[in-house]
């Protein structure tokens, strides 16, 4: 090659020269994650969670107005109430005492029950209430919890003696003044999300339980009885301001699975709750679903309320050796058994929707056993939904994928339904107000719309000139659209996306689009952040808050954009990524947002939207100080055909290019756009940690790969392969001591390599299909999907059927030439994979075994694509960095890597 280029863009730099802690596999229990973080509606208090892998979870709480910052030990669960003044949080046996009573097989229901503890966190007081089973602070208004106490399990069996109900105890707390109300005997409770209402359910009886709701005024006191007495109530429901309430009631003991329960509905006001579900006009036989919780929508016009056909009953008269088990596969079955099987107890709790309408009080079945989905759209009254059908094309999912589908337009008013569109890949949306219906059409990567008022089709921006398509779709299918932005109040306008800008499209002048940003000259991408989600439409009186990353540099910030001027206003420029994900409090113009770098951890930021004074209110982890930190660059090269391909370098600590570094190569598809990502040490299911193995002392390498239809592996030789040579030129890579790591199809690629370089001295193959004739006919067990449309449509990119072109699967398949396979390989392949059959690994493993080949595969039991659970990923992390230390830096080999183990031996010795 004439032509390498190296650049640019250095985005970090050593942390802590005189840090030189080296990082062993202890560090992967040692770093916290930020989780569950919440801005109270006020603004004045923010709190979240720190977890680590294994120990107690603490929390994090910062009050703004006296700049308060506390961190509290072992908690379980927390919520800050709408006034930020309160903060109430469980917590429960340390970690440590808990695995204590487990390993002394201490019973669950004798485990101590947990506490709560109520904060002020302006006066720094706490309140501490025990044996509290669960808690509700309301999302929309203060001053108050509602919170459950139970006994303990003795206590409870002698109540329990005495009458047939759980003794449950509701209790009502006003917080700034202790004083607290009592329920007993309450078996389920909810709260109003915009008003002081409880609607709660109690059960009464001394030999039979029946069950009564009442609604509460919290604030006043006054309750209501609501309904009769009921063997069975669930589904509790009300609308925002609890004024409408909806629940399912059992009149009498039912040994049927599916028993027939009541949709019962009430006003405020009314005497007390009615059933509606008779009036609906369901087929003959339909019961009210149970697995359906009634809701309103959000204007409360509409109750939406399930029905299902009855189950089919067991005879559980019969005999073990009475009853066949067989599976009959029919041709013609619309899905595979297998994906009906795998959606078994989704599909036991199928039902379907019917609408009621709270002001005529008349039903509508918007769906049956023909319908997908349904949407409906709640702005205008909800005149309208829309409901998809999938039936007609499930079988074609098997090849495609995914399936075409039928869209209807029903209006409510005259219970008719209009065709819309037929046999599409598409998705349908509404326009906020609901005057139109839009969606993207992959024949022709075009933007259509329907007036409804006007019954008028057509395509958006007609006459505009920019790609509304995914430009780096390369898989053979329809590209996907960037999406919509939003819609501006009363449907004036659309905002919908390219590659890189916004633009203004107003469905009554539709050839027109107006780019609101100038992002494609740049290659910067600008996308919308919402930051009021209480309103659906754009408010066009306030500017726009955009998320901006330039793919040059790879690096994010933020932008105003001034709808009445047009102005785009950058700031927060640096070297780093910011969150797309800002939280701004309900009320007053405070936010939190994350940045990171990858030096930075994202610890949570607070600011205005001013973005005047920015204030680090979490500190995770303070430990990384402790260790000697890498550095990384973007590194692009030319590739065979002459191409610019990008890739990402990273470094060990105090980088030395005169020195020679062994080298990990890991890919899978495109990764450079996470450049400025923050990669804190974990124990990876599938890939290798950067950080982890910088601070040992490795480089790392990521190329980007860019595919074209009918040779995927080639494509990845060509990246990976020009990549390395550039890599080579520049001195400091050891090219005796080289290695790969990839998994599933990162997995594939190496597997593919590894028949045509022996210049890589040890890979390590995750998940790697190695015969794609055999893995074509197969089944992607944890879905039921047939593995067809995956090698035509989908990721393996050969675009063809196997009979259509055997060969292109042959030459794609590594199984057909391991015998030039020179390279020491680490495979990892569980026996419950449910995406690659584990048949794939099996048939690898012993090909290179017959070959002699070296070769050693981790099998975690009962694991899937990866390993989930903590003690297999710590295991795999260890395994691995021994394997490639033992190649690449010269260790000792292992005890397992000599041996194997034994059935005797699995979960007794691990042979590190």
């Amino acid at each position: 090659m004439k032509h390498i280029s190296l650049v640019f863009f250095l985005v970090l730099s050593c942390i802590g020269l005189s840090a030189q802690k080296t990082m062993t596999p202890n560090v992967y229990s040692e770093w916290r994650k930020i989780q569950n973080a919440t801005i109270s509606d006020s603004g004045h208090t923010i709190i979240y969670t720190l977890e680590r892998e294994i120990g107690d979870k603490q929390l994090g709480i910062y009050h703004q107005p006296t700049k308060g910052s506390f961190i509290i030990e072992r908690v379980n669960t927390a919520s800050v109430d709408a006034s930020g003044t309160y903060v109430v949080y469980s917590h429960g046996l340390a970690y440590d005492s808990l695995r204590t009573l487990k390993r002394k097989k201490v019973a669950k229901d004798k485990l101590p029950v947990d506490s709560i503890s109520i904060m002020n966190v302006k006066t720094k007081n706490i309140t501490v209430i025990d044996r509290v089973s669960g808690f509700t602070l309301p999302s929309r208004w203060s001053d108050y919890l509602v919170y459950v106490r139970t006994f303990n399990k003795e206590t409870a069996d002698s109540i329990a003696k005495k009458s047939p109900c759980k003794d449950q105890t509701l209790i009502i707390r006003q917080l700034s003044t202790g004083r607290e109300d009592t329920i007993k005997q309450v078996k389920d409770y909810i709260l109003a999300e915009e008003a002081p209402v409880i609607l709660y359910s109690r059960c009464q009886g001394d030999s039979i339980a029946t069950y009564t709701i009442y609604r509460r005024d919290i604030k006043t006191g006054e309750t209501t009885t609501i309904s009769d007495a009921y063997h069975q109530l669930t589904g509790l429901t009300m609308d925002k301001k609890g004024n409408q309430v909806a629940f399912l009631s059992l009149d009498k003991k039912s040994h049927l699975t599916k028993k027939p329960y009541n949709l019962q509905y009430y006003r405020q006001g009314e005497y007390k709750a009615s059933d509606i579900s008779t009036s609906a006009s369901k087929p003959i036989g339909w019961l009210v679903s149970s697995d359906y919780k009634p809701k309103f929508t959000e204007n409360g016009q509409r109750l939406l309320g399930g029905f299902c056909p009855p189950s089919i009953e067991k005879d559980t008269t019969l005999l073990d050796d009475e009853i066949v088990n067989v599976e009959i596969w029919h041709h013609d079955m619309p899905k595979l058994y297998t994906q009906l099987e795998s959606s078994f107890e989704e599909d036991k709790k199928r039902a379907y929707t019917y609408v009621f309408d709270t002001q005529l009080r008349s039903f509508h079945a918007i769906e049956d056993i023909t319908t997908a989905t349904y949407s409906i759209n709640d702005r205008s009254q909800g005149k309208y939904a829309l409901i998809t059908s999938t039936l007609p094309y499930q079988k074609e999912m098997t090849w495609m994928g995914d399936s075409r589908k039928d869209i209807d337009l029903y209006d409510f008013a005259t219970r008719t339904k209009i065709n819309l569109l037929r046999g599409v890949t598409n998705n349908a949306q509404f326009s906020i107000a609901g005057q139109y219906v839009i969606w993207y059409n992959h024949l022709d990567s075009s933007w259509q719309y329907y007036n409804i008022t006007l019954q008028k089709r057509g395509t958006l921006a007609a006459a505009s000139m920019t790609r509304w398509y995914d430009e780096l779709h390369d898989t053979p299918s329809s590209p996907d659209s960037y999406g919509v932005g939003g819609w501006a109040t009363n449907d004036q306008f659309a905002l919908i996306y390219d590659r890189y800008d916004i633009w203004k499209i107003d469905p009554r002048d539709p050839l027109t689009a107006i780019p609101l940003t100038a992002g494609r000259d740049q290659r910067k991408v600008y996308r919308i952040i919402d930051l009021d989600t209480e309103r659906d439409d754009i408010d066009l009186s306030k500017a726009l808050l955009l998320h901006v990353f330039d793919e040059k540099s790879k690096v994010e910030h933020y932008a105003w954009l001034d709808m009445t001027t047009g102005k785009v206003t950058p700031f927060l420029i640096g070297n780093h990524n910011v969150s797309r994900s800002v939280r701004k409090a309900r009320i007053g113009e405070t936010l939190t947002f994350r940045r990171q770098s990858p030096t930075e951890f994202p610890d949570i930021q607070l600011t205005t939207t001013a973005f005047d004074t920015i204030v680090r209110i979490s500190r995770a982890n303070p430990q990384q100080e402790q260790y000697a930190w890498g550095s990384n660059q973007l590194f692009i090269w030319r590739d065979t055909k002459g191409a610019n391909v990008e890739g990402m370098l990273f470094f060990p600590p105090n980088f030395d290019k005169k020195k020679k570094y062994p080298l990990l190569v890991n890919f899978y598809e495109r990764s450079s756009n996470s450049l400025n990502s923050h990669r804190a040490p974990e124990a990876h299911r599938s890939s290798i940690n950067y950080t982890y193995y910088t601070n040992k002392g490795y480089v790392i390498f990521n190329p980007d790969i860019a595919y074209m239809t009918g040779q995927p592996g080639e494509d990845c030789m060509n990246a990976v392969e020009t990549g390395v040579n550039a890599l080579l030129k520049l001195g400091y890579i050891d090219s005796t001591r080289m290695g790969l790591q990839g998994h599933s199809w990162g997995g594939y690629q190496i597997a593919y390599m590894l028949t045509k370089t022996g210049r890589y001295r040890c890979a390590e193959a995750g998940a790697a299909v190695v015969n794609m004739v055999s893995a074509y006919g197969g089944i992607r067990w944890e879905s039921g999907m047939s593995r067809m449309f995956q090698y035509e449509q989908s990721q393996s990119r050969l675009g063809k059927t196997l009979w259509q072109d055997p060969a292109l699967f042959h030459k794609n398949s590594p199984i057909y030439q391991l015998d030039k396979v020179t390279t020491p390989l680490l495979l990892m392949h569980n026996d419950e994979d449910g995406a690659v059959p584990w048949e794939q690994g099996i048939e690898y493993y012993m090909a290179l075994r017959r070959l002699g080949k070296p070769t050693w595969l981790l099998n975690y039991n009962g694991e899937p694509h990866w390993p989930v659970k903590w003690q297999n990923r710590l295991d795999f992390n260890i395994r691995m960095e021994q394997f490639f230390d033992h190649f690449l830096m010269d260790k000792p080999m292992p005890l397992w890597m000599k041996e194997g183990n034994t059935p005797l031996e699995k979960g007794v010795l691990n042979k590190y």
